[in-house]
């Protein structure tokens, strides 16, 4: 990653924006970044982590983070800060929020991330800095910016927590293969149980059986093809029989058919008669009748309509005569409209200036009770600042008797490991006797069943191979007992005379008899539950000793690796109690060190218990000040208002037109409110009665007018109706003497009908038909029925035979196809058991070889040994440095637990942890490690560049270390590395080409400047 531009604004100390352009200082290579305590530099490095992950060393989110961060005089905060990744892509990162009304409440924190594409930024999905970095946030404050405190992280991770680091970085958890080797195994263990289950239903299934089967079958089919022959010559006589019958029957129901429609030709010729008298006299006087009805209809709607408007006329006339004298009445006021419009005008701006006049002697007043209440705060603020300054001499001289912590750390991380080592050994053994229990537990489940570990299977084997065997002699029995029962019940049914209906013999001379079929079955099936019942007993107890089985070799196992790791651990501790050098303290007893880590700890609290009160100190001053800028911007505002308000008195009074001020001075502020919402309400009151009189006048005549023309209409129209009546009724009498009838009132009868002359003429119509149908054929079937030789008996005696044989033909089909699918399953079950035992024996080599991997992969070994490499190649990287910052005299190495040790050339080339290096050590190794990492992930990701952070460390060095290590940075640039410092040690300016002060303002905080 390469930073380009970063802003930050109203984060920590930094009040106002402050912008960095890391184009110019990268250019150098090698820059810097200088202040004194407390100025911000820290802040910097804080400001990009957080915009990239949300996340900061100082605070967590129950801290109230966003709060803390937040600088007390500024109501929000902003980050923004670009860069290029491993890919040479551009991004931007920004997170802002805001203080809302109560200073101590802030908005939810906003991060948003962009692209630049095609001339512009466009946003990304997801704000998380790891998909672009291709870093976790742990990894990259080790790798890229490593915060103030956390340098020596790395070189002193414990193993575990550093191949997982490494596991991060260089995605080994594609060699974390264990898990899924044990989900195979599990699903490889499960199939070969459920196949010892499956063959175990296979061992009636053999090819004499098959081949016994298939005989019997060709036997049967032989038989149900004679069978069918004979059922099909019946079947045929049967069918002609039928057909003659059924003709028979057929000419009986036409005949009666025939009677019932000439019961009802009488009806029909009746209704042809009505029907024909109904067509007449509709055509002749519907259509007249009609327009009669409609004409009388319309001729009393309208005298209705005429009684209507002669009414309407009259309440239209009294209205208008009523709108005409209320418009009179309004007419005078409504002429000096304008006058008291201009009344209520001066009413308005009379009440506005005693409103401003009353306003200023309230201000007034709050001015003078105001500035006492400024005058004390400014004096609370001289008192906390002596406060502030007592405190900060008292906690200098404090921190002055801190005790040497690095003694101490290195005291309480021996203790730690001791104690962490010895819990390792007490709970590996406690372990080792609870594998030993559970291996006796288990073999005692194969005690309980008469049986070994070794040689359980082979016995239930036997077993069920003699209870199959049985069950398959067992079943052919029943088979064969099941056939002779049923050849019996023929036997039973057979009658002397008439032909057996299996084999069509008229004679039988030894029938079969049925010695108690029922009583042999019943016994043979009995034994056959039993013997199940014993074969699902021996599946149970095979699952059961399976389970134990493989429990009793994985605690086995168990138990040796255990076993081995309990020496190893004992052995470490010996190693690590050998390696105590502090002769004023005991391995065995933590007296001396707790005191020790007591008084430390005293001096810590007291300097924290300074710290906090002075942190409260500031606090108070600061909302002092803020307390004194808000009186002092209060009373600015009063004695502005009050002017202001003077000046728009003036403007006011030159406004007022009629009335004048001075007769309005004694009222109060109600009775002038009430006098000008009544003017109002008079000028409102004009206005809309006389818009309302006007319109409703106006509509009114209208109206007037528009009733008496409809009126005038409506009796012309009446008159025209009453000419056309009249013309219709001499029509009428015509049409009657013309046909007969003697007045109206027949016609009508008639017509009240109302007959369906359709549907009546398609129903004389189909009788008719129907009729001669019926009656061609009767006389079809006849002629027919005297050409066929059809006898009753003989059509009984043949429906009969049928029946026989159809039953026998059902028995043969029920027995050929039950041994039909019979052969089937057994063919089908033969070429199962083939198939499951050719993977029995895919699935037993393959558990071999997954018992393989499983030793290869277990508890993440091959992922360590990988993360090992890594970590010797990493320490190949650094020694290149290091070797050289220390002269040859120091080296980095891996131990057989992934954690970093020093190899002393000084003594022999001997060992030891890297917790014993000195402090400017330590740094020296740090940095080549972090180097050497940061290398790693430059090559892996295939960058052109890569740089990061150092936030301490350089205090420690000498001089000649300090040349050194100084060197070896400026080297960096020839390999595209670019490092920045922070350092309040401003000696180191005048070494780095390129820089940048920060200063903390009192009044601005942080700035910024460029050297």
């Amino acid at each position: 990653m390469l930073p380009l531009y970063l802003s930050i604004e109203g984060l920590y100390s930094y009040r106002d924006k402050q912008e960095i352009d890391f184009t110019h200082l990268t250019e150098a290579g090698l820059f810097g970044i200088f202040g004194k305590v407390g100025s911000g530099k820290s802040s910097i490095l804080e400001a990009i982590s957080f915009a990239l992950y949300g996340e900061t060393e100082r605070l967590n989110k129950q801290e109230k983070r966003a709060y803390n961060m937040l600088n007390l005089r500024s109501d929000g905060a902003n980050i923004v800060f670009e860069f290029l990744n491993y890919e040479g892509r551009k991004f931007r990162f920004t997170a802002q929020w805001k203080r809302r009304k109560k200073f101590e409440d802030t908005t939810s924190l906003e991060r948003y991330a962009y692209e630049w594409k095609d001339g512009a930024w466009i946003p990304l999905d997801s704000n998380d800095g790891t998909i672009v970095t291709q870093l976790t946030y742990p990894n990259f404050r080790r790798t890229i910016i490593i915060p103030q405190g956390q340098f020596k992280e790395f070189l002193e991770l414990r193993g575990k927590d550093r191949s997982e680091m490494m596991k991060d970085i260089f995605n080994l958890d594609r060699f974390d293969l264990g898990p899924k080797v044990s989900i195979l195994q599990r699903q490889n263990n499960s199939k070969l149980e459920q196949l010892n289950g499956a063959l175990s239903g296979f061992d009636t299934v053999s090819m004499e059986i098959l081949d016994s089967k298939q005989q019997e079958l060709e036997t049967a089919q032989k038989h149900l093809a004679t069978v069918k022959e004979e059922t099909a010559s019946l079947e045929k006589e049967v069918s002609r029989l039928t057909e003659s019958k059924k003709t028979r029957d057929e000419l009986m129901q036409k005949k009666e058919d025939v009677q019932e429609y000439l019961l009802e030709q009488p009806r029909i010729t009746q209704l042809e008669k009505e029907l024909r008298t109904y067509e007449i006299t509709q055509l002749a006087f519907r259509e007249i009748l009609n327009t009669t009805h409609s004409l009388n209809k319309e001729k009393e709607q309208l005298t209705h309509k005429i009684e209507q408007l002669t009414v309407r006329k009259s309440e239209v006339l009294n209205r208008l005569e009523k709108e005409e004298t209320e418009w009179e009445k309004i007419a005078v006021d409504y002429q000096q409209l304008d006058l008291f419009k201009a009344e209520s005008e001066d009413l308005k701006v009379i009440s506005t200036i005693l409103q401003n006049k009353k306003q200023q002697e309230t201000l007034n007043k709050r001015v003078q009770d105001g500035k006492p209440y400024l005058l004390q705060a400014q004096d609370e603020e001289k008192k906390l600042l002596a406060s502030i300054e007592s405190e900060e001499k008292r906690l200098d001289e404090l921190k002055n008797t801190r005790v040497d912590t690095s003694v101490l750390l290195a005291l309480e991380s021996w203790y730690q490991t001791d104690d962490n080592i010895s819990a390792s050994v007490m709970e590996l053994k406690a372990q080792n006797q609870q594998l030993q229990n559970e291996l006796i537990q288990t073999a005692k489940i194969f005690e309980e069943r008469s049986t070994s570990i070794d040689g359980w299977e082979s016995t239930l084997l036997q077993q069920e191979i003699e209870l199959n065997t049985e069950l398959t002699s067992l079943q052919q029995e029943e088979t064969h007992l099941k056939v002779q029962a049923k050849l019996s019940e023929f036997a039973d049914n057979l009658v002397d005379g008439q032909p057996c209906p299996l084999c069509g013999a008229l004679d039988h001379p030894s029938p079969m008899a049925n010695h108690n079929m029922a009583v042999k079955i019943q016994e043979i099936m009995d034994k056959q539950v039993e013997i199940k019942q014993h074969l699902q007993q021996l599946k149970a107890s095979h699952q059961a000793l399976t389970a134990a089985s493989i429990r009793w070799r994985d605690k086995k196992t168990q138990l040796t690796q255990s076993e081995t790791n309990v020496q190893n651990m004992e052995e470490k501790l010996k190693i690590h109690r050998e390696q105590f050098r502090w002769e004023e303290f005991s391995p065995k007893d933590k007296t001396a060190f707790l005191t020790y880590k007591d008084k430390n700890y005293l001096a810590e609290t007291h300097i924290k218990s300074g710290e906090a009160n002075l942190k409260n100190l500031r606090a108070l001053w600061q909302t002092c000040q803020s307390k004194i800028e808000k009186y002092k911007n209060s009373l600015a505002e009063f004695e502005q208002s009050i002017i202001v308000l003077d000046q728009l008195n003036r403007q006011n009074t030159l406004r007022i037109k009629r009335l004048k001020i001075i007769d309005f001075e004694h009222f109060n502020e109600i009775e002038l409110t009430n006098k000008t919402r009544k003017t109002e309400n008079k000028i409102i009151f004009l206005e809309e009665s006389h818009k309302r009189l006007s319109e409703s006048i106006q509509s009114l005549r209208t109206e007037f007018a528009h009733i008496n023309g409809e009126r005038a209409a409506s009796k012309e129209q009446f008159q025209q109706l009453y000419q056309q009546l009249n013309s219709k009724q001499a029509e009428i009498s015509t049409l009657l003497k013309e046909h007969g009838y003697s007045d109206i009132i027949q016609v009508q009868h008639i017509l009240q009908k109302n007959m369906d002359v359709d549907r009546n003429r398609k129903t004389i119509q189909e009788f008719n038909l129907n009729l001669q149908v019926l009656l061609r054929n009767i006389a079809d079937l006849e002629k027919r029925v005297a050409l066929d030789a059809y006898e009753e008996s003989i059509y009984q005696e043949k429906t009969t035979l049928h029946t026989l044989k159809r039953e026998e033909l059902e028995l043969q089909i029920r027995v050929t196809g039950a041994l039909e699918k019979e052969h089937a399953r057994l063919r089908v079950e033969f070429a199962k058991k083939e198939k499951l035992l050719e993977e029995y024996e895919k699935l037993t080599l393959r558990k071999s070889n997954l018992t393989t991997l499983e030793n290869l992969f277990r508890g993440s070994g091959f992922v360590n040994y990988v993360s090992s490499i890594h970590l010797q190649r990493l320490c190949e990287i650094a020694n290149q440095r290091f070797h050289r910052l220390t002269k040859n005299n120091l080296s980095l190495t891996i131990n057989e637990n992934n954690e970093f040790e020093v190899v002393d050339f000084l003594h022999n080339g001997f060992k030891r942890s890297v917790k014993t290096l000195s402090g400017g050590q330590a740094f020296q190794a740090s940095l080549c490690l972090a180097l050497a990492l940061a290398e790693s992930i430059q090559s892996m990701n295939k960058a052109d560049k890569n740089f990061f952070f150092i936030d301490e460390g350089f205090g420690t060095q000498d001089p000649e270390s300090m040349n050194t290590v100084f060197e070896t940075l400026q080297y960096l640039n020839r390999d595209n590395r670019i490092v920045g410092i922070i350092s309040h040690v401003e000696e180191l300016k005048e070494r780095i080409p390129r820089a940048i002060t920060v200063v903390n303002d009192a009044e601005k905080g942080s700035q910024l400047r460029y050297n």
